[in-house]
């Protein structure tokens, strides 16, 4: 099972690093737990971590530094996406991830 976390903040320390949507981090992270419960059932698990929580205390520090813009994809606990959530690329990947 592929595990996918989306990684986002409800906009306080890191909101001048996030991407500006009409849908919440939290929002766009139940959407595609919908999309991968319709397409990959049983095969991948989506969550959603704030970044202000203090759980993530590495990739925290390498927004605050520039290296990342929020949101943040990971699969398997490894960065795939930054700054946006494609969900089309994220699609791709996770279909490859399943099939490897």
């Amino acid at each position: 099972m592929v595990d996918i976390a989306i990684i986002g903040t409800n906009g306080e320390e890191f909101a001048y690093g996030a991407c500006p949507s009409a849908m919440t981090f939290f929002e766009q992270a139940e959407m595609v737990q919908g999309f991968v419960k319709l397409r990959f059932a049983g095969q991948a698990s989506v969550s959603y971590r704030n970044l202000e929580d203090g759980q993530d205390a590495e990739l925290a520090e390498r927004v605050r530094r520039g290296e990342y813009e929020l949101p943040l994809v990971l699969f398997d606990g490894e960065v795939r996406f930054t700054g946006d959530i494609p969900w089309q690329d994220i699609q791709k990947e996770l279909k490859q991830a399943i099939e490897a």
